[in-house]
């Protein structure tokens, strides 16, 4: 990524210098320099220190070779009791074989696009992990057996290949919870995603206090320009308290005045485990 170095004016007399790459939007540009000089040092600093300038905007929001697939099914409804054990099967089967990838979560929706079925896969190989995972599902008898029987009942299917905010704990099995989860998913403005990931650093920190954060995703592969955001709570009563005790400290109200401008859409879904899911 070529990077340029600039100075700015934040205000009479007052000059810093930053480096940015190359290409970005002067109104992102200037919110960074607020950020800067409101609250010195930040990731985005950190981040856009780094001696190698030829590195992608992935690798510099990012510091591992793992991905992650998120699957998104749209089930037939009379289908969905039939769909979650032919889905088990499938799950039961491939571990079985020499299948580099691992499901760390599967959800249906309770609250928003309901009749959808989530899977979170990971493959701590990177992409000749998920090349070899393909091969595998492609070609074993089972498994294809499998897949058709789920094909005919869904509406619709769709995946996307992510990677992780370095600033974002890894995503780890809760086999031993009885969890809810919120999967928020926001559409940003080309050319966002690295301020996105300036003010989110900050704002994780004022929602780390218990064992909330599980996720936070951006797309590589599918539809661009996406995040997904996955929390845990112990029940819906517990994620308004934990929301509403946020809102109480004044940088969280700052870190949604930054954001709110970079997103061109967003969603929130209240998801639950399924029986094989192993995040509970």
């Amino acid at each position: 990524m070529a990077l340029r170095s600039l100075s700015l004016l934040t205000r009479p007399g007052r000059w810093i210098s930053m480096t940015v790459p190359s290409g970005t939007p002067k109104n992102c540009i200037k919110r960074w320099a607020s950020t800067k000089h409101d609250r010195g040092d930040s990731w985005l600093a950190s981040m856009l220190g780094r001696s190698d300038s030829k590195e992608s905007q992935s690798g510099l929001l990012s510091n591992t070779v793992t991905i992650f697939e998120l699957q998104t099914h749209v089930v037939k409804p009379q289908f969905m009791c039939e769909y979650l054990k032919e889905m088990e099967h499938f799950v039961n089967v491939l571990s079985k074989t020499d299948s580099n990838s691992e499901l760390l979560g599967s959800w249906t929706c309770e609250i928003g696009f309901q009749d959808t079925a989530y899977h979170l896969w990971r493959y701590s190989s990177g992409y000749p992990g998920l090349s070899q995972h393909t091969e595998i599902y492609r070609s074993h008898k089972e498994l294809t057996e499998s897949r058709h029987r789920r094909n005919v009942m869904l509406h619709t299917r769709k995946n996307e290949i992510c990677l992780t905010f370095s600033f974002w704990p890894d995503p780890t099995p809760r086999p031993d919870e009885n969890n809810i989860y919120e999967l928020r998913s926001y559409a940003l403005k080309p050319g966002t995603m690295i301020e996105w990931g300036n003010h989110w650093a900050r704002g994780l920190r004022l929602r780390s206090k218990q064992r909330e954060p599980v996720a936070g995703l951006f797309s590589h592969i599918g539809e661009l320009h996406q995040v997904h955001h996955l929390w845990a709570y112990s029940s819906l009563e517990a994620r308004q308290k934990s929301r509403d005790d946020t809102w109480q400290d004044p940088d969280w109200s700052k870190c949604v005045m930054h954001t709110v401008p970079l997103i061109r859409r967003m969603t929130s879904n209240i998801l639950r485990p399924t029986p094989f899911s192993r995040m509970q």
